[in-house]
This record gives C-alpha cells, structure tokens and sequence, in this order.
C-alpha cells in the first residue's frame, strides 16, 4: 500500500510547532507509520509483535525543544534537541536517536512519532556540528561536520553524549522515565558514536552503594562500520562489557557490498559475547540480532524503502529487550532497588 501524500504539498502551508518540525512532516510520519505497519504485517518477513500501542484518543505530552544551558557541553556547545516525553513515567524507556554524518535530527522523524506514540521517551539532537548545533563559545565561526577530524568526533562521544544523559538524569529523577532501560539508535556515524559511548557509560567505576553509567541495556547499529574518519568501534565490540547486558540489533542494506560486509564483520566480532539461546532457553533471552535488507539503501534512508518496516521492527526490540525486562527505577547515584528520599 502506498501512502497518499501529494496532497501534503498542495493547498496547504507548512506551519511550525515550538519544538521547530514543520507540522506537514508529522503529518507525512503518520501516514508513513500506518503503511509501513500495514506493509510489515501483509508481506515480506514479519516483524515480531510489538506491545499494545496507545489508543489515538489518548493525549500524548506534547514535544519540545530542547537549547540554551540545559545542553551545553563541557566544552561550550550549545547542542540542540528535541524531545518527545514519554507517556508512562517511571516505565518510559528512554530512546536517544543519533544522525548521521552531514545529517540532523530530522531524519528520524518516523521513528521518533512511532516511538513516542507507543509511549516511549525520546531525545532527538543535533550532535555537534550538525544541523543547528553549532555554536560554541569563544569561537566566532559556526562548527561545520563538514571539517572534523578524529578528535572532534572523539567529543562527540564523550562530550556531546554525557550532555544529553545529563538531561535524561534530570528526567529519571523527576520520574518521567526509566534511565535504566536506555536504549541508543545510530545510524553510520550515530552507530560508531552509540557503540563508543556505550563502553563508556559500561566502564565506570562502581562503589558499594552507589550505581554509576550502566545504564545503556540496547543498541540498534543502523549500517554501521568499523571505522569512522578515524573513530573506530574495535575496542567496543570486542570488549567483554559489551555483553548479554547490551541487547544489539544490527541492521544494514545487503546491496552495498563494503557496508554489508562491514556490519557483518562487527556481527561476527560480538556473537561470542552474544551466544545464542541454548536449549532449554526462551527465545527472549537472545540478545543480538542481524538483518540485511535487499536494498543498496543505508543509515536512516533505510526507513524510506517500502516494505521494510524498520519502524516497527525497532519497537519489537524495544519491547522485547526493555519494556518485558525487569530493570528496576532507580533515582541515578543510588543501585536500582534504593528508596528514594
């Protein structure tokens, strides 16, 4: 089923909501979401059943941009977001969606409404250099993706990622979401950062009584590859951290023969720490999955092709790795399970 969307641009003016999205676009993800579901369930290979969604009458909180302070890095870059609140408070799994090199937030707009209408918290930036993130203070010239080098894409990791987790702190502590079921999407680029900060956040120091990082329970690597401009994923895949605790999801176009091989070779390099469910176990209990499409599509491009759903394979996952699993709220800075004062 095709969606009907010539009328979108006919007759009708885009207008813009606070949060900086023309209002058409969330129109356009809609109608996207609707087929692409009919699409999944009426042909081709089925995605798993995902979690009952929100009925269309209920009200959703509404999205918002996120500037100024509240995401400023350590090193002056006034990131932008937008953020779509979750609707199911300390049981909103949080999602962060990372674009693409040369790319903005705007890339996810299917995805970030498919998962913000199934009830989930979702955090949509720019990460630096991208989009409208690119200020920085005591520089006169806007940054620019465009001339980064290793070390900026390195910042991007460690700066760029503690910047929206803070803000996501902020949120877990007020209980308008469950940090400990936080969930990252990258797509190239945003896979090589998701992989890299996740180690981060699974290296920290633990002390009695005290829970820090260890906070990232899944990834969905969208045509991800082993280096990027010189930040490479080697060290995260291999990696004994990386483990049945991390939940990863590999997706890729099979037509582009470097980038198949090269999501293929990062599947290859994390299946022993991902062993397969041996008898006896249940099907959920797998942690790491591949899917190669039969498309040179790649990256969030892959959410444009017809047929493929990849909306609603990502809420399977979702579902199946976070919200049926019990990670236990907890206030950051206490173990899950602490009373909060």
């Amino acid at each position: 089923m095709s969606a009907p969307l010539g009328w979108l641009s006919r007759g009708r003016k885009c207008r813009s909501f606070a949060w900086g999205w023309p209002s058409c676009w969330l129109v356009a993800a809609v109608v996207l979401a609707s087929c692409t579901a009919q699409q999944t369930a009426s042909g081709g290979e089925r995605a798993a059943p995902a979690a009952k969604r929100r009925s269309s009458d209920e009200e959703l909180p509404q999205p918002v941009d996120i500037t100024g302070s509240e995401l400023t890095t350590r090193d002056g870059v006034a990131l932008k977001a937008t953020f779509f609140p979750g609707s199911k408070g300390k049981d909103s799994v949080p999602v962060i969606l990372l674009h693409s090199w040369k790319g903005s937030r705007k890339e996810y707009v299917t995805l970030a409404m498919a998962l913000w209408q199934a009830g989930h918290a979702v955090l949509v930036p720019d990460l630096r250099g991208h989009g409208q993130s690119i200020e920085q203070a005591g520089s006169p010239n806007p940054l620019s993706a465009t001339r980064f080098g290793k070390n900026d894409f390195a910042m991007m990791v460690e700066y760029d990622m503690e910047t929206l987790k803070s803000f996501l702190v902020k949120k877990n502590n007020a209980g308008e979401l469950n940090l400990e079921k936080l969930c990252l999407v990258g797509a190239e680029m945003g896979a090589t950062v998701a992989m890299n900060w996740a180690l981060l956040d699974w290296s920290w120091p633990q002390y009695p009584g005290i829970k820090q990082g260890q906070h990232v329970k899944a990834l969905v690597l969208l045509s991800p590859e082993r280096n990027f401009k010189g930040l490479g994923m080697q060290e995260a895949v291999k990696n004994p951290l990386m483990n049945q605790y991390v939940s990863i999801y590999i997706m890729v176009g099979n037509e582009d023969p470097k980038l198949f091989s090269q999501a293929e070779g990062i599947h290859s390099s994390l299946i022993r720490l991902h062993p397969e469910p041996v008898e006896g176990q249940e099907k959920r209990d797998k942690t790491l999955f591949f899917k190669g499409f039969d498309t040179k599509a790649q990256g969030t491009k892959l959410f444009s092709v017809r047929g493929l759903g990849i909306e609603q394979r990502i809420l399977a996952f979702i579902d199946l790795r976070l919200v049926n699993k019990d990670y236990p709220w907890a206030e950051t800075g206490k173990k899950p399970g602490a009373a909060s004062k």
